[in-house]
């Protein structure tokens, strides 16, 4: 098995504190202008700019019972693609969609990300929180 590049590690390390809800690991891994493009018709959909911002959007993921899963991450030293599950479970919700994300790495730190859900209908459900 072949080492990870160093993006794609800095990007599992990521995933790995946003599970861990260690928000704190986030803010060293991101760059302070960071800039999250959030597709879709659902109160969390637009872009999301700065590092504190991002941390505040993600603190809030915790209430729709957010997960993800990797499938597949490799990188340049450039750029990393995330081929992922997301989801979100809780009362009333149990949804999940294949997700690519698309970053731009800037000094070994996500500079931008760009989300491409397989299903947008499930993925408004999985951050707007409804399961309708």
């Amino acid at each position: 098995m072949t080492e990870d590049h160093p993006n794609a590690a800095a990007y599992r390390q990521a995933a790995d504190a946003f599970r861990a809800r260690d928000l704190a690991r986030i803010e060293a891994l991101v760059d302070p202008h960071v800039v999250w493009h959030v597709p879709g018709n659902h109160p969390r959909a637009g872009d999301i700019r700065g590092r504190d911002a991002l941390l505040a959007w993600l603190a809030g993921m915790t209430e729709v019972g957010f997960w993800l899963t990797e499938h597949d991450v490799f990188a340049n030293d450039e750029h990393v693609c995330a081929l992922s599950y997301m989801g979100a479970r809780g009362p009333g919700i149990d949804v999940q969609t294949r997700v690519v994300s698309i970053f731009h790495f800037r000094d070994g730190r996500q500079a931008e990300r760009w989300f491409f859900p397989e299903d947008p209908v499930a993925w408004d459900r999985i951050l707007g929180g409804t399961s309708s």
